[in-house]
């Protein structure tokens, strides 16, 4: 059955379904949705398109505009123009935006410090072998970001 990738996908699909209502219980009544976490999360690295974001997150433009509007009308992102194309707009991350990232982040690392803390040693050594596993399946080779 290990060996059967379709049956293995179905059960690494429900086991990361909990773990992302996991982390998002974790954020429940902040002020930042999981959704809004995650547009935070790929401004980190630097001012982004908003075509670019859109697309990472699987969203028309239009849906990724009105997340960017109420992100900007909290004072967490900024827009700005690309250096190399005036005509292009751009968001980045305010002050308060990365404060409020960092926190989210911490607040998730806690929560998930604790349940890992109720595994066995070994439970956490496995789960440390399929990290890169992991990580692999995650990236997305249209944007090695």
């Amino acid at each position: 059955m290990r060996d059967d990738p379709t049956r293995l996908a179905e059960q690494v699909s429900t086991v990361l379904r909990h773990l992302v209502l996991l982390l998002r219980r974790t954020v429940a009544g902040q002020p930042v949705t999981s959704q809004q976490y995650a547009v935070l999360g790929s401004l980190e690295p630097g001012p982004r398109r908003m075509t670019e974001l859109a697309e990472e997150h699987a969203v028309q433009l239009p849906t990724m505009t009105v997340q960017i509007n109420r992100l900007e009308d909290a004072g967490l992102v900024a827009r700005g123009s690309d250096p190399a194309d005036a005509r292009v707009r751009t968001v980045e991350l305010t002050g308060e935006g990365r404060d409020r990232l960092l926190a989210v982040r911490r607040a998730r690392i806690a929560h998930l410090s604790q349940e890992l803390a109720a595994l066995t040693d070994d439970e956490r050594a496995t789960l440390a072998a399929a990290l890169p596993v992991l990580a692999k399946l995650g990236r997305d080779p249209r944007n090695p970001r």
